[in-house]
C-alpha cells in the first residue's frame, strides 16, 4: 500500500492533465482535511506546491476556489516564514490575480508568516512581494484591502518594516495606489496614522518622508466629507502622547478647534467630527485642553440645548468621555456653574429626548458619577444632587423602565453610584429599591439580570446596610446572576 506521501505525489502529477484537475483537487482537499495536523505539516513540507499554484491560472472559478482551499491547507501547515521564502514568486503572482479569493489566500498566509520576527525581517527584503501587498490596498474587494492593511500595519510597527515602507520603491507604489481614488487615499492615510499612533519610531520615519505633513495638508480640503474623514483619522493619532504633542506644537489642534465656533456651512457639517476629536484630546489631556481652549468647552456645554439631535448626542458622548477619568472630572468641575448648569440641563431634558439620545444622556451621567476615589467622590456626590430635587427618582425611573435598553442605561447609573458610600446610602434610603434589585422574578432579560447582579455585588461590599439586608445581599451574590428558586409541587390524589 502506498504511503500518504506517495499518494499525494501521485495526485499532484495528475494536475498536469486538465480533465483530471477538478477531481484531483477535490481529492487532495478532502484527504488533507482528514489528516492530523502533524501529518499534514509533514506532507506539506515534502510537496511541490507550484503545480497547485498553476491551477490558479484558469478562468474556471470552481477550480480556482478548490486550488485555494488546497493551498490554504498546505501553506498553513508549513513552518512560519517558510511559505514567503519557498513560494515567494507564487505568492507575488497570487496577489495580482483577478479573483479576490486568491488574493485573500495569499494575504492570510503572509499575515500568518509575519507573526514570526525572523519571517517579518525576511519579508522586508522582498520588495516585489511588499509592493504587491501595497497594491492590494487599492483593491475593490474590502476584505482584500483590509487584510493588506493589517499586514502593512504589522510591518510598520517594527523598525525594519517602517524603514521598508518608507523606502523609495514602496513610497512610489503607495503614491500610485493613493491616486486610484479618494477612498483609497483615505485608506492609506488611516494606515499611516494607525502605525504612527503605535510607534514613535515609525511616526518619525513617516514624518521625515513627508507622509504625515501630507495628511495634515488635507485639512485644507474644500471637500467637506473628505475633511471630516481626515479629522476622524487624526482622532486616533491624538490619543498617543507623541501624536498629541506634534498636533499641539504644529498648531493643528488650534486650527481644528477654531472651526467649532465658525458659522460657515462647511465647518458646521464637520462639527460632530470636530467634537469627537475634542473628546479624544479631552480624555487624554483635560487640564491642558481647558487651559488652552476653554471656548470649546463653553461651546460643548451650550450644544446640549441645541435643536440638532446629532449635535446633542455627540456633545453628551464627549462630556461623558472627558468625565470618565479622574483628571477629566476635576477639569470639568473647575468650570463651576457652567458644568453645574449643564448637568441640570441634561436632567431637565431627559424626559423629552428620543430614546436613543436619552440612552446617551444616561450614559453621560453614568460616566460623570462613576468614581470611588476619596478625592473625587465629593465631586460626584455634588453632581448627583444636581439631577433634581429627588435625584434617586430620576435614576430609578429608568432603572425600572419597561424597555430593556432604557432599563440597562438606568441600571448603569445605579451601578456607578453603588461603589460609593454616598450612593449606597441613597440606595438604602430609597423605599423598595433594594427589594427591586433582589427580586429575581421581575427580570427576564439576560443583560439586565447581569447588570442588577453587579449592583448587588457592589452593595454587598459596603457597610451601610443592617445585618439582615447585608446577609440577603451576600446570599444573592453567592447564588449568581441566574439563580432560579426551586419550586416544590405536591401531588394530591383526587377522586
Amino acid at each position: 500500500m502506498a504511503s500518504d506521501e506517495e499518494w499525494f505525489t501521485s495526485k499532484l502529477s495528475n494536475l498536469s492533465q486538465e480533465d483530471l484537475r477538478m477531481s484531483t483537487l477535490s481529492e487532495l482537499r478532502d484527504h488533507l482535511k482528514a489528516l492530523p495536523h502533524e501529518e499534514t505539516s509533514r506532507i506539506s513540507n515534502s510537496l511541490q506546491l507550484p503545480v497547485v499554484f498553476d491551477c490558479l491560472n484558469d478562468s474556471n472559478s470552481e477550480q480556482v476556489d478548490l486550488a485555494c482551499e488546497v493551498l490554504s491547507l498546505c501553506l498553513s501547515s508549513l513552518h512560519l516564514g517558510e511559505s514567503t521564502t519557498k513560494y515567494k514568486t507564487s505568492l507575488e503572482r497570487a496577489l495580482t490575480h483577478p479573483y479576490h479569493t486568491v488574493k485573500l489566500m495569499a494575504l492570510k498566509e503572509i499575515e500568518r508568516s509575519i507573526s514570526n520576527e525572523e519571517a517579518l525581517c525576511s519579508l522586508c527584503e522582498q520588495s516585489a512581494l511588499i509592493n504587491n501587498i501595497v497594491l492590494c490596498l487599492g483593491d475593490n474587494h474590502l476584505g482584500v484591502a483590509k487584510k493588506a492593511a493589517d499586514i502593512i500595519i504589522a510591518l510598520g510597527n517594527t523598525v525594519p518594516g517602517a524603514n521598508k515602507i518608507t523606502s523609495n520603491e514602496v513610497l512610489l507604489q503607495l503614491e500610485r495606489v493613493m491616486s486610484i481614488s479618494e477612498v483609497v487615499r483615505l485608506r492609506v492615510f488611516e494606515i499611516i496614522i494607525t502605525i504612527s499612533a503605535e510607534s514613535t519610531h515609525s511616526f518619525n520615519t513617516f514624518k521625515s518622508t513627508g507622509l504625515i505633513p501630507k495628511i495634515i495638508d488635507e485639512l485644507g480640503s474644500n471637500d467637506v466629507l473628505f475633511k471630516m474623514n481626515i479629522i476622524e483619522i487624526l482622532s486616533q493619532f491624538v490619543r498617543s502622547e507623541h501624536g498629541y504633542m506634534f498636533l499641539e506644537q504644529t498648531g493643528v489642534l488650534s486650527k481644528i478647534f477654531s472651526w467649532v465656533t465658525e458659522d460657515e456651512v462647511t465647518t458646521q457639517l464637520c462639527q460632530p467630527g470636530i467634537l469627537k476629536f475634542f473628546g479624544h484630546v479631552g480624555h487624554l489631556k483635560p487640564r491642558e485642553l481647558l487651559a488652552k481652549h476653554p471656548l470649546v468647552f463653553d461651546h460643548l456645554f451650550s450644544n446640549i440645548e441645541s435643536s440638532d439631535l446629532t449635535i446633542i448626542g455627540v456633545s453628551l458622548d464627549v462630556i461623558g468621555y472627558i468625565g470618565q477619568t479622574c483628571q477629566g472630572k476635576v477639569a470639568l468641575d473647575s468650570m463651576g456653574i457652567k458644568m453645574e448648569g449643564t448637568i441640570r440641563t441634561i436632567s431637565k431634558l431627559l424626559p423629552s429626548l428620543p430614546t436613543e439620545t436619552r440612552i446617551r444622556a444616561l450614559s453621560c451621567i453614568e460616566n460623570l458619577l462613576r468614581d470611588s476615589r476619596l478625592d473625587i467622590i465629593q465631586i460626584t456626590e455634588k453632581w448627583f444632587k444636581l439631577l433634581g430635587a429627588e435625584p434617586m427618582e430620576v435614576i430609578t425611573k429608568y432603572a425600572k423602565n419597561p424597555f430593556s435598553e432604557l432599563r440597562l442605561a438606568g441600571l448603569g447609573v445605579l451601578n456607578a453610584i453603588s461603589g460609593q458610600i454616598w450612593g449606597q446610602e441613597a440606595i438604602k434610603n430609597t423605599p423598595g429599591l433594594v427589594e427591586f434589585l433582589l427580586d429575581r422574578s421581575i427580570e427576564t432579560i439576560k443583560d439586565c439580570k447581569e447588570a442588577k447582579y453587579e449592583i448587588v455585588k457592589l452593595l454587598s461590599q459596603g457597610q451601610v446596610f443592617d445585618r439582615s439586608t447585608q446577609e440577603r445581599l451576600e446570599a444573592f451574590v453567592k447564588e449568581g446572576p441566574f439563580y432560579v428558586h426551586a419550586v416544590t409541587e405536591v401531588a394530591v390524589e383526587g377522586d
